[in-house]
């Protein structure tokens, strides 16, 4: 091997390393009264270096101007990593950790309720199964209000387009909130919300009731 290929190995730049970063930014949306908004992003430059810019107004326009704050605690103590795939994973999964905690993440500050519902099961067709208690009711959850939910199982809130947006489960069957089995318990995933849902629903079954709605088995 010649002395300029060798020179040229051993010259060679290395991988960049991505980090992870935590902001927290003033004047946006939250989850929880008590927990900040947060940009949570993976960079290739320092943690420091990304902050300062940032700060310099290079970075998206929801942060721009506002007061931000280094969040170096709420980072897991990661070594930094050139594997892209890596990178991607650990900011996924810090996400959806600060997320539990009741921060809202990047513009996200969404939550969910698990409701249920008491349907009339004589409506055309009947439904014959209504449990050992001769009840039948619904299962769902959803990141609006369960006041607004119940408006579109009802029909009185459509899409922009005109259509039912309702479970078509509950379609025409007058259905009406349940206040003493549906749960308090505010949810900030998606995927959380699914799996309370489904416990939700299988609870009420064992307990007699006949139990309509989506089940999640991850």
């Amino acid at each position: 091997m010649s002395y300029l290929a060798v020179k040229h190995q051993t010259t060679q730049a290395k991988p960049a390393k991505h980090n992870l970063v935590v902001v927290e930014v003033a004047g946006q949306k939250r989850r929880v009264r008590d927990k900040p908004h947060l940009f949570v992003f993976r960079t290739q430059r320092s943690v420091r270096d990304s902050f300062a810019r940032l700060k310099n107004g290079e970075g998206p326009s929801w942060v721009s101007g506002l007061d931000l704050k280094l969040r170096l605690d709420l980072v897991p103590k990661y070594e930094p990593t050139s594997k892209l795939k890596v990178a991607k994973e650990r900011l996924e999964r810090l996400k959806i950790d600060l997320a539990r905690k009741g921060f809202a993440i990047n513009r996200d500050a969404s939550t969910w309720r698990v409701y249920v519902l008491d349907i009339d099961p004589d409506v055309a067709p009947a439904i014959g199964n209504r449990g050992k208690l001769g009840k039948v009711i619904y299962v769902g959850q959803t990141s609006a209000t369960v006041e607004k939910r119940l408006a579109q199982h009802q029909g009185q809130i459509l899409s922009k387009s005109g259509k039912f947006i309702g479970s078509s489960k509950v379609r025409n069957r007058n259905p009406t909130i349940n206040k003493g089995l549906t749960p308090a318990k505010i949810l900030f995933t998606e995927d959380d919300a699914k799996a309370f849902e489904t416990k939700i629903h299988r609870r009420l079954e064992t307990l007699g009731y006949r139990v309509l709605g989506d089940v999640c088995d991850k």
